[in-house]
């Protein structure tokens, strides 16, 4: 009993020294593919480029390869990879997935998957991002959990 307490107070405590780090994006579709399955499925391919700015000063270019399943016009299921590239030529990638939401706003639930060796303490990162389109363009916030290392990495980078 007494281990359990401990680590839930560890947890606790973790979540509470960590920092949110965000990071805001815009960006257009580019390689658009969809395919009519049916009448009401529709299976959506495409890529996004674009730009970021982030909650230390930070800039930097912004890609993604998007895949997205469409059931009656409600998204059933949508798989992206990203690459975030600062201006100094650092990067990190992200995997996430949306399930079950509109096709044009949503919700998606990301992991940092890989980075430069700058970025390595970012490695495994869970981030919640927030999406709107409007026609062929996209706006974005990522909102990430940090501990300090990475906050002290990401504050360094300009």
């Amino acid at each position: 009993m007494k281990l359990f307490f401990f680590i839930t107070i560890f947890l606790y405590l973790s979540n509470c020294l960590s920092e949110d780090y965000i990071l805001e994006f815009q960006a257009k579709v580019k390689n658009s593919i969809e395919y009519n399955i049916s009448k009401s499925k529709k299976f959506k391919n495409y890529d996004l480029e674009g730009t970021f700015t982030d909650s230390y000063g930070n800039i930097g270019t912004f890609g993604a390869v998007i895949i997205a399943d469409v059931d009656k016009g409600r998204l059933v299921r949508l798989d992206s990879t990203a690459e975030n590239i600062y201006s100094n030529n650092e990067r990190f990638y992200l995997r996430g997935i949306r399930e079950k939401s509109d096709v044009d706003a949503g919700i998606a639930y990301n992991i940092i998957i890989g980075t430069t060796e700058k970025l390595k303490p970012l490695m495994g990162t869970k981030c919640t991002t927030s999406v709107r389109y409007v026609n062929d363009a996209i706006f974005g916030i990522n909102k990430c959990k940090l501990n300090e290392k990475s906050k002290n990495i990401l504050n360094d980078i300009n």
